[in-house]
């Protein structure tokens, strides 16, 4: 299959609470058919004691979490489809406010689980999401690895909590033994008990660990269910609750989590196929009941484990590709042959710490997989921008947000796969983190209508939509007639939002100013240059590119720069390096009440030493009058700010790096045409 720019949206996406609106006659007669599998009939002897179990995995980005996301109601779309998966929780992750409402009794045989994202509290892994755990998680993706781990133990409790109504691991034994497992290839690849090669490898006995670990809980579980397995005249020895067919199983996951949600369905697959194996069965099984997978719903992978793609061609930039430890994109982050599956990619992202992992391995994408370029950039299309951000939209739910375009695409892409999604019976709050206004389709639909690079390879559908957005910020340039500060959403934004984006636009004129200068050496009669993989891509050669068409290109239509100004947040502006540097108005008062105290301590004491010497607030001037104005009003005042990824190693002026199955494969990269004529294909 090939990669797609998302098509014409509907707008029948206005209404998504309304299954009889956005699903048409013939999508409901299926999901009839599906709902029998669901729920057991009544009154009907032999066939109302079996059932299907339904377990829902849900993966959060980095920093993102539902608890700290309800005051500012920016959940992200993961935990916005957790909402809509009926069933039972697992007990303390979230309030019991979040729970599952509508007659849950009906709904025992359902589970889901939300795992908030690194960089974030969850408690059951021992991360409180602070200090150096924050700085970690943010920076490396620390803690996924236990995430994962923790989210194939209640695969595991699932099962057991069906039958038994209680867990088979508690949450201290859970939160130690995810700390316990190596979830790394080489571990993945012990996990057979045909594992046994005819020549040991060196490292088999160590790599074995987290087989025995699970292995250990799989028997445990097999002690307790056992009696609940069909006999040779196909009943168990035990009815009750239900005699179990098939165990279906859905994935879900953003950013980091969307990596997560990857490696995670790869583990369980490996899980499920040790099950099977223990119990003297083919394919996969989960307590000695097939299981089945049924869809991967993934919103703009980034990996960046261990360390993305922030040095640029450094030193360092070139040994870390982030994909350390369980994050490997040769095996763990591949999506299985034939699993449903459709991946969301942000069209628009450019940071450098967050390159993209394609769900294809070399352009090529695995039958059954979808992968569709949505406008926006990263948090456009995963959500967890607050309503208003940016002055991006004015309605204080979000319902003018981009965000929920891809939410609602994805919700009919799970159902029409399979997944148990119900939104139509989910509570009124839930309902509302749904809706879309129709200004926002319009506004995309416009937008939409003026690509041309609608379906093909992920590299030239991607190459356009950078195109056009390098158009709209050279558009915007602060030096420009029409500068950012002219829109009308810089206008409505705060003063938090305006420092940042001015401050980026100021960086986006000195970048501007050294490409047109680099422009004028005459190094534009070399012919693109094929780009090395990995991290060795130079600024010069992508530049070489922008130039083709820099002096050439028309003005960016009206509806490109409304689509943009409006609904498409600036991720690079407000997105800090380093934890001194806020990125968040909270963090932004908090440094300011310090500046403030500094500088009053100072203009109270002898303005000079002992020595006769001068004294320093140790304030910059421009942090001085932020500190004076900060003391006059309590609020943030205008300022510049600092802390983004350095414009000459990662500026707006640049592309997105792509990687496709491989660490060393990046399908951003081009080569010339062999017919000469300048036009580039994908590598």
């Amino acid at each position: 299959m090939t990669a797609q720019l998302i098509s014409h949206i509907p707008a029948s996406y206005g209404a998504a609470d309304v299954r009889e609106v956005l699903f048409s006659d013939l999508e409901r007669q299926g999901f009839r058919k599906r709902e029998e599998m669901e729920q057991p009939p009544l009154g009907v002897p032999g066939a109302s004691c079996t059932t299907n179990l339904f377990f829902g995995f849900f993966f959060d980005g980095t920093k993102n979490n539902y608890v700290q996301a309800e005051p500012g109601k920016n959940h992200s779309n993961v935990a916005r489809l957790y909402d809509c998966f009926p069933g039972l929780s697992v007990a303390g992750v979230l309030p019991a406010t979040t729970d599952w409402q509508y007659n849950p009794e009906r709904y025992t045989h359902f589970f889901k689980t939300y795992i908030p994202g690194v960089a974030s509290p969850f408690k059951e892994v021992g991360d409180n999401g602070e200090g150096i755990k924050l700085a970690l998680g943010a920076g490396t993706g620390r803690g996924g690895q236990a995430r994962i781990a923790w989210a194939l133990m209640q695969a595991i409790n699932n099962v057991h909590r069906y039958f038994m109504k209680q867990p088979l691991v508690d949450s201290t034994e859970a939160g130690s033994l995810a700390h316990r497992m190596d979830l790394s290839k080489w571990h993945r690849r012990q996990m057979p008990l045909n594992r046994r090669r005819e020549t040991p490898g060196p490292n088999d006995a160590q790599n074995e660990t987290t087989h025995h670990l699970l292995a250990g809980l799989l028997k445990r579980l097999h002690k307790a269910v056992s009696q609940h397995w069909p006999a040779q005249n196909g009943k168990p020895a035990k009815l009750d609750p239900g005699i179990v067919k098939t165990i279906h199983v859905s994935t879900f996951g953003f950013s980091r989590g969307a990596t997560q949600a990857r490696a995670f369905t790869n583990w369980l697959m490996s899980l499920c196929q040790l099950d099977a194996e223990l119990c003297g069965k083919s394919g996969m099984t989960l307590g000695g009941f097939p299981v089945q997978f049924d869809f991967l719903g993934i919103f703009d992978t980034v990996a960046s484990v261990g360390a993305g793609n922030s040095f640029g061609n450094t030193f360092w930039g070139r040994i870390f590709d982030g994909h350390g430890a369980w994050a490997d994109s040769e095996e763990n982050l591949r999506v299985p042959e034939g699993l449903p599956c459709m991946h969301l990619v942000a069209a628009h992202e450019i940071r450098r710490s967050f390159p993209l992992d394609s769900a294809s391995v070399k352009g090529i994408l695995p039958s059954a997989c979808e992968e569709i370029v949505v406008p926006g950039v990263h948090s456009d299309i995963g959500s967890g921008y607050c309503p208003t951000e940016q002055g991006r939209g004015i309605d204080p739910d979000g319902a003018d947000m981009l965000a929920r375009i891809p939410l609602i695409h994805m919700y009919r892409a799970a159902r029409l796969a399979g997944v148990p999604l119900k939104l139509e019976l989910a509570s009124d709050v839930v309902k509302k983190r749904f809706a879309v206004t129709p200004a926002v389709i319009d506004a995309l639909n416009a937008y939409l209508a003026l690509c041309e690079a609608k379906e093909g390879s992920l590299t030239e559908i991607m190459r356009e939509q950078t195109r056009l957005r390098i158009l709209y910020h050279r558009a915007r340039r602060v030096s420009g007639k029409a500068g950012v500060d002219t829109s009308a959403s810089f206008k409505r934004a705060t003063n938090f939002d305006k420092n940042d984006l001015h401050s980026a636009y100021l960086e986006l004129d000195e970048e501007i100013k050294e490409f047109e200068a680099w422009m004028k050496t005459g190094k534009l009669d070399d012919r693109l240059v094929h780009q090395e993989p990995g991290f060795r891509n130079q600024k010069e050669n992508e530049w070489k590119e922008i130039a083709s068409w820099w002096k050439t290109a028309s003005p960016l239509p009206d509806a490109a720069v409304h689509f943009f100004d409006e609904y498409v947040h600036d991720s690079r502006a407000w997105f800090k390096l380093s934890l001194s540097d806020p990125d968040n108005e909270p963090g932004m008062l908090k440094k300011l009440e310090s500046w403030g105290k500094r500088l009053r301590d100072f203009e109270s004491a002898p303005t000079h030493d002992e020595t006769g010497a001068p004294k320093s607030s140790g304030l910059t001037p421009d942090q001085t009058l932020a500190a004076r104005e900060y003391i006059k009003t309590g609020a943030i005042p205008r300022m510049p700010t600092e802390g983004r990824e350095d414009w000459e190693i990662a500026g707006y002026l640049r592309y997105r790096k792509v990687y496709a199955g491989a660490d060393a494969y990046l399908i951003s990269k081009r080569k010339p045409a062999a017919n000469g004529s300048g036009l580039a294909i994908h590598a």
